[in-house]
Parts: C-alpha cells; structure tokens; sequence
C-alpha cells in the first residue's frame, strides 16, 4: 500500500471539516427561519386560529358591503366587532367579581307594599298569592320541571297587576311597576325555556305560530315598559337575539353586561352561541374556558 503525502491528508481533512461547517451552518439558517416565521410564544393551534380570524373577518366585511337591510347591516357589524377583540388564546373568562348586582333592583314581594285604596282587598290578596307561588315555583334548581305552573301562574298575575295598575305597566317609577316588569320578565324567560330540546320532547309545542306569538307580545310588553337595556332584564333580550338569528347582537350585548351576570351562564351562553355561529377556533376556546372554570352542563 503507497503512503499518502502528508500534503494530500491534510487538504483531504480542511475539506472534511468544512463540509461539516456548511452543514452545521445550514441547519442553523433553517431553524432561525422556522423562528422568523412563527412569532415567539404563539403555538401552530393559535396561528391557525389567527388565519381563520382573518378569512371570516374578511367574509363579514363582504356580508356587512352586501346587506340588504340595516337590521343585517347591524348583526354582521356586531360580528365583525366580536372577531377584532379575540386574540387567539388569550380569551377571558368571567369577571371575578361578577356578578356585580350593585345598581340593580330587586324583584319587589306585593306582600310587603301598602295595599292601594284603588284595589279591592279580595283582589289584592290574590295577586299576593299568585306572586307568592310563581316565586316558590320559578327557580333556578326546578324552572324546566314547573314551566306550566309558572307560565300559568305569571299570565294571570301579569293580567291581574295591569288591570290594577294600568298607569304604572309602562313605566318603572313605582315598585309595583317594577313588580309587573318582573312578572314579564318571568312569563317571558318560561316561555323561552319551551323552545330548549329536553322541555320540548317532553312538552312539544302544539302550535308553534301562537308560541311564538305570545313570547314575542309579552317581551315586546317588557321592552315598552323598560324604554331599552335594563340589566336586570338582560339575558331575555339576549335569547330574543338568538333565537331571531341575530347571534353577533347576542354574543355583543352578553359581552357588554358580563360584569353583571353570573359567570357560569356568561361562560356558557357565550360558548354556545360561538358553536351556534359555527366559530370553531373561538368555540373551542370558550369552551375550554368554561370547563377550566369547574362547569358541566350536568350541573
């Protein structure tokens, strides 16, 4: 075997090495490019997300250039609001100090208010009797099981209380008055609660045009006498939005009166009308959110 020239090796070596440099410098190029292209701290789900924000906003600024009526116009705007604010990942979930009931009044009991001399005392205590029931028979732990009871109950005491008090039923100066609007208020979420599958398979609605009617007199009979947003009356408004189809109103005006709704029906109305929106990245998101919380739809 000839010996290689000392000469040869060593320019056979400086080539090896620099092969292995460009190599090592190549690699390098790579993953500072790969670096460049995915801003640090944003994980491939957010940059996805953030694409697909970009596509919809995109479709809505066409949908808002095409609507066809101002009512149309106002949905996509209130969608097109909704989608700038989100930040894929950095959603929010509900206030810590919500519900802030501070400014809110109170559902009055007839019981405790002065009988007028205007109203007859039989009169008088059968409103404070139909009250006193719709008051044991609506509550959050069995409002599904007692939709007839308390659709019942809240029809004859709303027709009772403004027969009485006419000059009062449009209007919130008096605690009566106040006392009708609750009743509204409650006639109204009932008959809202009717159209949830689990009510309707159990209690099918017979005839959809009068339900629908009669849902729509009394919150219209409920917005007259409030003259527009009243907090207390907030989460009514939100499923009129909803079930009209005007999901982005509906996903705005929750959005506008978080801090004085309870966080877990927040969280969950916002999810489900981001999944009604068909948003998923925003779906998944809300949630997420909602479960990290310690909710369950079960519970």
């Amino acid at each position: 075997m000839t010996a290689t020239p000392l000469n040869t090796r060593l320019r056979i070596c400086s080539v090896r090495r620099l092969r292995v440099w460009i190599a090592l410098l190549l690699i390098a190029s790579l993953v500072v490019g790969s670096g460049a292209d995915e801003p640090r701290g944003v994980n491939s789900q957010q940059m996805s997300a953030q694409r697909w924000r970009g596509r919809t906003l995109e479709a809505v600024a066409e949908q808002i250039h095409s609507a066809r009526s101002d009512s149309e116009r106002l949905e996509y705007e209130a969608r097109r609001s909704w989608l700038r604010r989100w930040e894929p990942g950095q959603m929010p979930s509900a206030p810590a100090d919500a519900p802030d009931e501070s400014g809110l009044v109170e559902a009055p009991r007839i019981g405790e208010l002065e009988r007028p001399e205007s109203v007859d005392a039989s009169v008088w205590q059968s409103m404070v009797a139909m009250q006193d029931r719709l008051f044991v028979t609506d509550t959050d732990d069995e409002r599904k099981e007692n939709l007839p009871t308390t659709i019942e109950l809240a029809r004859q005491l709303e027709a009772a209380m403004s027969t009485q008090f006419a000059d009062e039923s449009n209007s919130l100066a008096t605690p009566t008055a106040w006392a009708i609007a609750y009743t509204r208020y409650r006639l109204g979420r009932a008959l809202a609660y009717r159209e949830l599958p689990e009510v309707r398979e159990a209690w099918p609605i017979s005839d959809p045009d009068r339900y629908g009617d009669a849902l729509n007199d009394v919150f219209e009979r409920l917005t007259e006498q409030t003259k527009g947003n009243r907090r207390e009356f907030i989460l009514l408004q939100d499923r009129m939005f909803r079930r009209a189809g005007k999901k982005g109103r509906a996903l705005e005006l929750l959005e506008a009166h978080r801090r004085s709704i309870d966080p877990k029906w927040y969280l969950k109305k916002r999810r489900d009308l981001l999944q009604e929106l068909r948003w998923d990245p925003p779906y998944r998101e809300a949630a997420q959110l909602y479960l990290e919380a310690g909710y369950d739809d079960e519970s």
